[in-house]
């Protein structure tokens, strides 16, 4: 009886802790329930569980997305809401900047433009400012 519960145990253990697809991943789902048993055991006399899960690496981060481009290349918002004002000699290089594009942010040299974007499909940069607000009377 008491190998029966230890065995009942050990089964829901390895059920519980694993998810469908670490099962899958590791062969577990194959096993009968007296192997899971024997398996679990197996782990128990070996390893001590932790008491708090390892953490978990955070997912990457997408680089931000060209949204809108304003006056000719002069701003450019990303997708996480940042707005950039481009140094005034590279705006022909953003006039033809898409949407949907991926930005790469990188600090520069430039005092004045301490930014750095490049353009993922083109592979150009520009150096740029943040923007508090898009001015309403640019030329």
């Amino acid at each position: 009886m008491i190998l029966l519960l230890s065995m009942l145990l050990a089964v829901e253990a390895i059920d519980l802790d694993m998810t469908p697809q670490d099962k899958k991943n590791t062969g577990v789902f194959k096993l009968r329930d007296k192997e899971k048993a024997t398996l679990q055991q197996w782990i128990d006399s070996r390893y001590e569980k932790r008491a708090q899960p390892l953490a978990q690496k955070p997912p990457l981060l997408a680089k931000p997305m060209i949204s809108e481009n304003f006056y000719n290349g002069k701003y450019i918002r990303l997708s996480d809401g940042s707005l950039w004002n481009i140094r005034p000699q590279d705006t022909p290089i953003t006039q033809g900047w898409i949407t949907s594009v991926e930005v790469i942010i990188e600090p520069s040299q430039d005092p004045d433009y301490p930014h750095k974007l490049t353009n993922t499909l083109t592979g150009s940069s520009v150096l740029a400012k943040r923007a508090a607000e898009l001015p309403q009377n640019v030329k």
